[in-house]
């Protein structure tokens, strides 16, 4: 994975170092980067009202090899960071508030998700999962991670063998004692995570059915044997939870729904143990959930 360069990170962290010349450069630097990414080395030292020998060692006191080098990394931070550089807000009014606001990103998700995704792509998960001997869940980041473990208490009621890792390089030993009996469920947000991407493929050389769940574009996507779209495009607030998360959930709990009914018989006895033994320790009451 290539690392990325985090100019105006290391920018703040020296500022109080640097030469008083070299502070009056950062300081027009990160009042405008999208300026300083495209200006000149004589404009910078115009703006700053140093020499244009300053802005030359300015640029190799906070990392770059040169000014050109500093400008490119400008150009990168900004293309990457520009909503958070700028504080887009989350757009909550009075009349909705932050609840509403929320569930109203949630909703959109599920309406997308539901658009998306194909019935038939989840009913051929569902009876891949069936099928299986063994199905172990790959998730990675903050949202997948979590998904990741539901998919296993969603799951695991219904008989199936399952269990979830979040650790990569847990996930590619695992992977490499899968066979053709087992199931891979790879959830990805993005289906962009280069570690993840190989454990899925180390899986499928063994014989291992892949299902994953995410974007259509994604290399995740062309792994998979069966693959179940979800793309949702996150609005410009940068402090609400992401809403896709939501989505992914809703995938989950639509193919072990599926995997249920294939698993009736079997399904509905387990579950009846389950509620019999935790309405012990609760109390009675049918409408409890069953675990959840």
């Amino acid at each position: 994975m290539t690392y990325q360069f985090d100019i105006v990170s290391n920018i703040k962290s020296l500022q109080d170092e640097l030469k008083a010349s070299e502070r009056k450069v950062a300081e027009i630097i990160l009042n405008d980067l999208e300026w300083a990414g495209n200006a000149s080395i004589h404009e910078m030292a115009a703006k700053a009202g140093v020499s244009e020998a300053s802005v030359t060692r300015f640029s190799r006191s906070v990392g770059c090899k040169n000014v050109p080098d500093l400008k490119k990394a400008l150009v990168s931070s900004f293309a990457i960071g520009q909503r958070f550089i700028e504080g887009h807000m989350d757009p909550i009014t009075e009349e909705s508030g932050a609840m509403g606001q929320v569930v109203k990103g949630i909703m959109q998700a599920l309406r997308t998700a539901s658009d998306q995704t194909s019935q038939m792509k989840v009913d051929a998960a569902a009876g891949l999962i069936d099928k299986a001997t063994r199905t172990v869940v790959f998730g990675a980041g903050g949202g997948a991670t979590v998904i990741a473990d539901d998919a296993v208490n969603r799951m695991f009621r219904f008989g199936v063998n399952i269990t979830s890792f979040d650790d990569f390089i847990m996930q590619r030993m695992v992977a490499a004692t899968l066979d053709e009996t087992c199931t891979v469920l790879v959830i990805s947000t993005t289906g962009q995570i280069p570690e993840i991407n190989e454990n899925a493929e180390i899986a499928k050389q063994y014989g291992a059915r892949v299902v994953a769940i995410t974007r259509g574009d994604s290399p995740l996507a062309k792994i998979a044997d069966v693959h179940l779209h979800v793309h949702i495009q996150e609005d410009e607030g940068i402090y609400k939870a992401t809403a896709s998360r939501y989505a992914l959930l809703a995938v989950v709990d639509a193919v072990a729904l599926e995997l249920a009914v294939l698993r009736k018989d079997s399904s509905k006895e387990t579950l009846r143990r389950i509620k019999y033994n935790l309405d012990a320790v609760r109390g009675v009451d049918r409408r409890f959930p069953v675990g959840d």
